[in-house]
């Protein structure tokens, strides 16, 4: 059996499902363009359902999507999808990256015995600036499985008996497998998910006719055990045990279309656990054993514990472009037919490559191997490489220790000549904290260690791109939070310049600081003047205009529809929060019966707002044209109001617009909000005269302030509305920004009172972190 373990499963895949990353989807994607260095990934899909089975039938193709994720060189998965068909393109810095794709099939309550699954993975370079298109063929990633036989003397001596199939001995999933006689007999069959070792255990379960109280388990692991495996079992008893005790042992059938090999199933107390494999340092041994570049110090030996003793064991690779140039080998075999001579004359043939425990490996139930010196002290003997360290980069290594219980475990391990440091970037496409993740003046960026123990001092240094050594600016403590469970931290830099390129790497205490990424600050508007603060009006007859000419320079109100009859409710005031020399501040109040005189609506709310204002008697309510042109994402709108409130007498509904009859009566409600928008190629704002909600799809982020109940303000308060951004729509750009302030929540729809007046004074755009603390609570509705 020494060399014949990897035949007891047939291969039967041979194509499968199609996953096709191309252009073909990107048209009609509403994305920023590329920055500097950023290339895309554009997904479609498409299925070739062809399959090709050895003595089974065929089975048919998931249709439950893909989860999709994005691996960087370093072994860093910097995106992930939970379904390949919401995504309409990825993009990614330039760099070489891996796409790991399976798909989503769950087994529903009528399939016990599980469904096939697909999945694969594939290597892909972006280039900046352009779409990469990637073909992906996705294949079985599950093992069929199907018991064949109960041998008639374990049906003649046995009442229960079954046969379960499951990834572990613990695991407790729906999916697992229960093969009884009735199944056996049904010709049943079954997909079981083996663990990312390639392991999967199976139980044999009987009770004895003599000995009903007494039931026997039995237990062999499958060491080995690939995707599109097909096992076949038979169960039978150990010719040389006793009819009436039922056997010292069964035996497990395993066959193949050119053979049928026996295994003893062994009691569960005496099976003896399958190798393992661990890293000498205590890392977790799926993660990469790293040395870093510049300076050399890396352990990666690895301790092997078997505890039925080794048979054999090899070492492999496919890396015939760096590894084999520097003197490893494309595999090594050690035991199994080789004698202790033949493993010492390998070890000469690698020395200063890669060593092993003095000795031959057969029988031993702890050993080693170390590869320290390949990536700490080889140098390459040709090419490109000769007389050059091993250079940055990652090399997958294989183990492979067959066992003498004729187990065979293959452990990957991934070698890697690399910074102290993997170095992420900025999170420009997320939230953190609630706030966009790169602003105009500050910028969250992340990195993860690659050392199995955190190291101390975590932190960051920043520059403006292309400053010198000295321009450094270090980023640690409180200003750095640590994730160790995913062993990645994220700084905080403030103080930045607006539309700036940044560069940054991650440091921490004694190590080499890593590799430098790059960022982009956002669009920053400046409202210095804009006449934030309201000091600026001009009188024009009856109507005041908020800006140094008797025009909606950039702010206005809805004065000119009503002073024709009446004089003008938003006006300056010298009642300010802020005192000085020419202060002023908005005076906004709330008028009723305009209808009666002529004006055609029942109620006209004081407001002040972003926009322009052109009276349209046959649709009152489109007379304002909220918005103007911006750039960037303010974290916060920041002010002072006064607020006094009347009971609404006014329901509302004129000029087409919505009634309130349950409000009559109650408090009117003053209101200011913000609201960032995206207007594309649009030349009028989407929302038209509506309420602004991020639920809109122009609408890219949103804060407001609302009073409740019965307001008698003496004092101005001060307020801090944060923006609130929606997480799906980060990508858009702020082209627009509308401010409204009113007097009467409802007024659009004049709906109102009488006589209800707010007083706003010297708004202000915050683009910097900390948030300021605010003097306003909101009120709950």
């Amino acid at each position: 059996m020494t060399t014949q373990i990897r035949h007891i499963a047939n291969r039967f895949f041979r194509s499968g499902l199609l996953l096709l990353l191309g252009g073909c989807c990107l048209a009609g994607c509403n994305r920023s363009p590329l920055g500097a260095g950023e290339g895309t990934l554009s997904l479609a899909f498409e299925r070739n359902e062809e399959l090709t089975v050895k003595g089974a039938v065929s089975a048919a193709a998931t249709d439950a999507g893909y989860a999709l994720d994005i691996v960087n060189e370093a072994g860093d998965t910097v995106a992930h999808y939970n379904d390949h068909r919401t995504v309409a393109s990825i993009r990614l810095a330039e760099g070489i990256y891996t796409v790991h794709a399976a798909d989503n099939g769950k087994n529903g309550s009528g399939e016990r015995f599980g469904r096939p699954r697909y999945g694969g993975r594939q290597t892909v370079t972006v280039v900046a600036g352009r779409n990469t298109p990637v073909l992906m063929t996705c294949k079985l990633i599950n093992v069929k499985v199907k018991v064949e036989e109960f041998e008639q003397a374990i049906r003649d001596n046995f009442t229960e008996y079954s046969l379960t199939i499951k990834p572990t001995w613990e695991y407790t999933g729906r999916d697992t497998l229960t093969f009884t006689q009735a199944e056996v007999d049904a010709g049943q069959e079954g997909w079981i998910n083996q663990t990312e070792r390639g392991r999967f255990v199976l139980i044999f379960r009987a009770i004895n006719r003599q000995e009903p109280d007494r039931r026997q388990v039995y237990v062999r692991t499958i060491a080995d055990a690939e995707g599109a495996d097909f096992y076949r079992f038979r169960v039978r008893m150990n010719p040389v045990g006793s009819v009436s005790d039922g056997g010292a042992m069964f035996r497990l059938s395993v066959r193949t279309d050119a053979a049928e090999y026996e295994f003893p199933l062994e009691l569960k107390e005496e099976t003896r656990p399958v190798p393992v494999v661990t890293r000498a340092d205590g890392g977790n041994v799926r993660e990469p054993i790293m040395t870093n570049v510049d300076v050399r110090a890396g352990n990666a030996r690895l301790d092997i514990s078997a505890a039925a003793g080794i048979r054999r064991l090899r070492i492999r690779h496919e890396d015939a472009a760096v590894l084999l140039t520097y003197g490893l080998p494309g595999m090594i075999t050690l035991g199994g037919g080789n004698d202790a001579a033949t493993d010492e004359a390998q070890r000469t043939e690698v020395r200063g490559i890669v060593a092993w425990e003095p000795g031959s490996m057969v029988g031993r139930t702890k050993t080693w191997v170390d590869f320290s010196e390949l990536i700490n002290t080889a140098k390459g003997k040709e090419g490109e490489h000769a007389g050059r360290l091993l250079p940055e980069g990652l090399y997958p290594v294989e183990l492979e220790i067959y066992d003498d219980d004729n187990q065979m475990v293959k452990q990957r391990i991934v070698l890697s000549v690399a910074r102290d440091f993997s170095t992420d970037g900025a999170l420009a496409s997320e939230l953190v904290n609630g706030v966009p993740g790169v602003g105009a003046k500050y910028a969250y960026v992340r990195a993860k260690w690659l050392g199995a123990a955190q190291p101390t001092g975590l932190g960051f240094e920043y520059r403006p791109a292309g400053a010198g050594d000295g321009a450094w600016v270090t980023v640690q403590g409180a200003t750095v939070s640590v994730d160790a469970a995913a062993k990645s931290f994220v700084g905080l830099l403030t103080g930045l310049t607006p539309s700036t390129r940044y560069e940054f790497r991650p440091i921490g205490d004694g190590l080499v600081p890593g590799s430098v990424g790059t960022f982009m600050t956002g669009e920053y508007t400046e409202t210095a003047d804009l006449n934030f603060g309201f000091d600026d009006w001009t009188q024009n007859k009856k109507n005041w205009y908020p800006s140094k000419t008797a025009s909606h320079v950039y702010w206005a109100t809805g004065n000119e529809g009503v002073t024709t009859l009446k004089d003008a409710n938003s006006t300056p005031t010298s009642d300010v929060a802020v005192g000085g020399s020419g202060k002023q501040a908005a005076r906004l109040e709330s008028f009723i019966d305009l209808k009666a005189l002529g004006i055609g609506v029942g109620h006209a709310a004081g407001n002040l707002f972003i926009g322009t204002f052109a009276t349209n008697m046959n649709d009152m309510r489109n007379s304002p044209k909220f918005g103007r042109p911006f750039a960037g994402r303010p974290l916060y709108l920041e002010g002072y109001f006064k607020y006094i409130s009347k009971k609404i007498v006014k329901a509302g509904g004129d000029s087409g617009s919505t009634a309130h009859p349950d409000l009559v009566g109650k408090d009117d409600q003053c209101q200011i909000y913000i609201s960032l928008e995206h207007w594309g190629t649009a030349s009028s704002r989407p929302l038209s005269y509506n309420m602004a909600s991020l639920d809109h799809p122009s609408v890219l982020g949103f804060a407001e302030l609302h009073t409740v109940g019965e307001m008698n303000m003496n004092d101005y308060v001060h307020f801090v509305l944060p923006v609130q951004y929606d997480p799906a729509k980060i990508d858009t750009q702020v082209d627009h920004i509308v401010i409204v302030a009113t007097s009467s929540r409802w007024g659009g729809d004049f709906c109102g009172s009488e006589g209800c007046v707010l007083f706003v004074d010297e708004f202000k755009l915050g683009w910097e972190l900390p948030i300021p603390a605010s003097d306003w609570v909101q009120p709950a509705d």
